[in-house]
Order: structure tokens, then sequence, then C-alpha cells
């Protein structure tokens, strides 16, 4: 079986790796347009905070790895079509034949309608490692960045900017950062202090009309206009796809559509990560989830019905962790802003307690839950004390339909010095809203 994955980041090697464990017997080759293996999305602002000493080490796999598992590697070598009824693709090099084939070609994140984008000086992402080696001088060498869309990506990427004493402007269209996530006023405290920062400017519920480039970049908003030494885009992501996309059936957000098994309209095709539309767990329709997680689980699923249909792929939560502006936000499932999504009536519960027993930092939960069956559904946390690691139990909990009352029962360790007497998912469904009781 000769099996062609395009695309080298999380959905093609986790697929490709996996498949290798079950088809020892395989061809298997990864085609990638970059010119290097497994980059990170974020690499380039954890160079810029020191975590990697170059972009080249930004990767969590390389070509020798993958080489060393009998995977064939083509770098910088762009797809340019498919032809299914062939079972062909053909790119800048070559054409060649497939017995089975899996689109992993990720996404993109950039404004199509701001007026630069045939400007082939201006680079809008830093979400591969073209655009982030090409991008890394011009960011380095900006005292002032204006970045368009405050969500995860943007918000990380402005987190990174203001430690490094540059000039931030935040532009989103919504009334909030993190809009997707968390609810308006969980995120008080921690907008609260945003507030705080000198070199940090929001602009909520404004749209960008327009940006120029003369020297330097001239961001015109709704009544307003901002000028910067470079502006960067984190907003819009969608899939990365070619004019051949139309052989297979798309949803109407131009997601490739595909079964339960993972494999598209046209027969021995499949496709994963960013270019699908996924179930989510405890709704009733399916959303675009463009995360690592998603993007790694899917691969490994379109691995296991290569040869035959033997594994459904169950989809997400949307489960994120991220530590920005010195804070860690976490969120998993519903939120309350969007209960329109759920067939049934919600209620939600909101509290605070201390870290621990010897770290007053406050950790402030909340969680969305099914009225009548108590059924957890979702869960949001915010503190300036790393509680990560809490917001997988709570995934696991609503992947299990756990309730709130078998929440209350769950075990947890107890050390003074790491936890306070109860757990926030033990207390979920008790009365008191008092940080030190129980």
């Amino acid at each position: 079986m000769k099996v062609y994955i395009i695309g080298a980041s999380f959905a093609g090697v986790s697929c490709a790796m996996h498949a290798r464990k079950l088809y020892p017997e395989a061809e298997i080759i990864i085609i990638e347009k970059n010119g290097i293996v497994g980059f990170l999305p974020g690499g380039l602002l954890l160079h810029l905070q020191d975590k990697f000493k170059s972009l080249d080490d930004a990767v969590f796999t390389t070509e020798e790895q993958l080489n060393k598992q009998h995977i064939e590697v083509k770098l910088s070598e762009p797809l340019l079509d498919c032809s299914p009824d062939k079972h062909e693709i053909t790119t800048t090099k070559s054409t060649y034949h497939y017995d089975k084939l899996v689109l992993a070609n990720g996404s993109e994140q950039k404004s199509l309608n701001i007026g630069l984008e045939n400007d082939d000086e201006w680079d809008p992402s830093f979400k591969n490692y073209d655009l982030s080696h090409k991008i890394l001088p011009k960011i380095q060498k900006a005292q002032t960045i204006a970045i368009i869309g405050a969500g995860q990506a943007g918000m990380e990427a402005a987190s990174t900017f203001v430690d490094l004493k540059k000039e931030v402007h935040l532009i989103e269209a919504m009334d909030y950062p993190l809009f997707k996530y968390f609810d308006p006023n969980f995120l008080k405290p921690f907008l609260t202090d945003l507030q705080k920062i000198p070199n940090l400017q929001f602009y909520f519920n404004t749209t960008v009309s327009e940006v120029t480039e003369n020297g330097h970049y001239e961001i015109f908003l709704d009544e307003q206009k901002i000028t910067s030494d470079y502006v960067l885009t984190t907003v819009n992501v969608h899939p990365q796809l070619a004019q051949f996309a139309k052989r297979f059936q798309l949803h109407s957000d131009n997601t490739v559509q595909t079964d339960n098994y993972l494999e598209t309209s046209a027969q021995d095709v499949f496709a994963v990560g960013d270019l699908i539309h996924s179930p989510i767990r405890i709704r009733e329709e399916g959303a675009y989830l463009p995360q690592i997680n998603h993007a790694i689980r899917s691969g490994v699923v379109a691995a296991e019905n290569l040869q035959q249909t033997r594994m459904k792929f169950k989809g997400g939560l949307r489960t994120i962790g991220t530590k920005i502006f010195g804070w860690y936000l976490a969120s998993t499932g519903l939120i309350e802003e969007e209960a329109f999504v759920y067939s049934n009536e919600i209620a939600t519960k909101s509290f605070t307690q201390s870290v621990s027993l010897v770290d007053d930092t406050p950790v402030f939960c909340k969680a969305v839950f099914e009225k009548s069956s108590k059924k957890l559904l979702g869960i949001q946390l915010l503190s300036q004390a790393n509680c990560l690691e809490k917001i997988n139990t709570a995934a696991l909990a609503i992947e299990s339909q756990v309730t709130l009352t078998e929440l209350m029962q769950n075990d947890y360790f107890f050390q003074p010095e790491f936890t306070n007497l109860m757990e926030p998912f033990n207390r979920i469904n008790m009365e008191s809203g008092d940080q030190n009781a129980f």
C-alpha cells in the first residue's frame, strides 16, 4: 500500500507515524510545501521568548526522526493538483500515484479584505516556518505592532510583544477577547489587570476597513487611524484549500466533508486536522476546530481507517489552556454565551478559592451544566497560579457525562502546600461561594 500524506504538521505527522505502526509494509510519503517538518505554530513567539535558540529548533519532530521510521519526506514541494479518479497527485516537482491519500495541509490565518493581500513585502501571519523566518527580523525591529484579532493567537502574540517592551495595538471586532472560550463577566479580573499595562491598547467592537503601507503601516478603523511599524492578522482561520478542492464535497464554511471515518467524497482520500468540520461531543451540530490536539487525534483516526473502516472520529470539546500577561486561562466545553447551541436549558455556577492552604492566589472557576440532570457541560478557569492541568480532568468529566453530584465524590490527593481542602470540581455542586469554605 502506497500512502501519500499532504502536510508535515501535527495531523499529517501523527497520521504517518500511526500508519507506520499499523501497516509495517506500507510505503508512506509525506509531502510538505515548507522547508521544514513539524514546525510549531507558535514557534516564532517561543523563539522571541528565548524558549528556543532558533526557529529551526521550534519543532516537535524532524525529518531525520521520520526517516528512521521509514517515512519518506519531500520538502519544499507544494501540491498543485489532485485527480481522485486517477489516484494521482501533482506537485511542483512530479506526479505521483497513490493507493491512499490523506489531505492534512492545514489552515491559514489572514484577513482577506484589508487591502494588502497582493503586497509581496507584507506577510500577515507567523503560522508556518517560512512566514515566521521571513517576518522575524521585521518583528524584532518594530517598536509598534498592530494585531488584528484578539483570539488565543492574537493574545499570545500581544503578551509576547508587550514583554519585549513593544507598543501593541490589539484590534477585535467583538466586545471582548477570547470570546470563543470564555464568558465576558468571567474575564473581569483578567481584563481589569490588562488595563494597567501602559504599552497595550485594545480596540473592541472595531473592524479594520483598510491597511496601507508607505514606510510604516496605517490601519484605518471605524472612526480612527492607527500607525504602526508592522501589522499581523490573527483572524479568519480557514482551511488551506486549492482550486482542486472543489472536486470534493465541501461544507458551507469550505471545510472538506468527510464521513464518520474521515474519508472524503472521493474514495481512498481522507481529510484531517484543520481541513475538516468536526463533531462536538456536547452539541447536536459540529463545528470548525482548528486546534492541535484535534489535528493529532484526527490524524491517528484516519490512519486506523486506511484499509478498513474500524474507528469513528468523535471530534472534541474545544479544550484550550494558555498563559498570557502573567495569567493562566483554560476552558473546555460549552460557555454560557453559546447556550443557544445546546438543546436543553443550562445553568451556571461561579466561585473562587485559594490555590492552596499556603498560597492565597485566587483560582476563578465557572461551571456550565444541564439544569435538569446537572450533567457537566463546560468549565472555565482563570488564575495567576498555574491551574492548567485541571482542565484535562474537566474535559474527561464532560466526555464521560459526569454530573455535579458525581464530581462531588471524585477522589483527589490532598497536600496543603499544593491543594486547598477541596478541589474546585468537588465544590461545584455545593452552595457556598466563600473561597475559604468547603
